[in-house]
């Protein structure tokens, strides 16, 4: 009786069809850094420059990168991982994840400031009676910039991404999509200071002009910002970049058990007839 018993849990098992829709994404890069200097005071006999120097905190971890999938509903889990250097520049770091219920990529790799690379994408699929949230992470914290005086500097950055859902929205369906990246200076001035920070984003809207159809966008921006040195000493330059990626799928249908297919049925008779002539086999033996 258990053959019989375990025999028809398995071939009912594989008879019912996964239910998940179609994947949710959002991806992107920040790259191709560099800066440009500007003489604000070209008689006072100082060239502008812009110093690079160690670190003053070693132990602060300036560069991290991040992975995080959670899933709740039915069924309640979370998968993390995070990789960290406090040494800017040392090695490539990677928060990388992948597991049933999403792909997280999260990179940060370069030799010095104008090699620097960030990569962050996110995916997940939606299934009945779930939510679910891919996100990968990148921030990097540098203070190790010194202005000359009487100088104007420039950073730049080229951020380029992508996001998608992938289903009608409906009263039951939510599918979302972000991708974030920013550039700014640290304590360099006050907050009033027009150009210390800059923002890149793109994100799926929550209603479409045509909801049926799924819905994609890819764009690109060179950001910018800018300070001025006015003084007659050296500034210090604390410089914080982030890149930010998620996707989200919640979908609260009930969940209810699918009606087999007529070939679903034909297997299941095939089982029990196979199982039910070993029995009779065996007693005759």
């Amino acid at each position: 009786m258990n053959t019989i018993v375990n025999t028809l849990a398995l071939t009912a098992a594989l008879a019912v069809p996964l239910s998940a829709s179609a994947q949710v994404s959002a991806q992107g890069t920040l790259t191709n850094f560099s800066y440009a200097l500007v003489d604000l005071l070209p008689n006072d006999g100082i060239a502008p420059s812009l110093s690079i120097v160690k670190p003053r905190s070693t132990s602060y971890p300036g560069t991290r990168a991040g992975g995080d999938i959670i899933e709740t509903g039915l069924r309640a889990t979370r998968n993390m991982n995070q990789d960290r250097t406090s040494a800017l520049y040392s090695r490539d770091v990677d928060g990388s994840l992948s597991t049933r219920q999403g792909t997280v990529v999260s990179t940060i790799s370069g030799n010095n400031f104008q090699s620097l690379d960030l990569g962050a994408a996110a995916s997940t699929t939606g299934t009945v009676g779930y939510s679910r949230s891919a996100t990968a992470s990148n921030f990097m914290y540098i203070e190790e910039f010194v202005l000359s005086p009487g100088t104007q500097i420039t950073f730049f950055a080229d951020a380029s991404g992508s996001v998608a859902t992938s289903l009608p929205r409906t009263n039951v369906l939510r599918e979302n999509s972000t991708l974030k990246a920013s550039m700014g200076f640290e304590s360099a001035a006050p907050d009033w200071y027009p150009t210390t920070t800059t923002h890149f984003e793109l994100t799926a809207p929550t209603w479409s002009s045509d909801p049926n159809l799924p819905f994609s966008q890819s764009a690109s921006e060179r950001l910018s910002i800018m300070f001025e040195n006015t003084k007659s000493t050296t500034q210090n330059l604390k410089l914080s970049i982030s890149l930010w990626a998620e996707a989200q799928s919640r979908d609260t249908t009930p969940s209810t058990s699918p009606v087999p297919e007529p070939a679903t049925y034909g297997m299941l008779l095939g089982g029990l007839a196979l199982v039910a002539g070993a029995a009779r086999r065996k007693r005759v033996r």
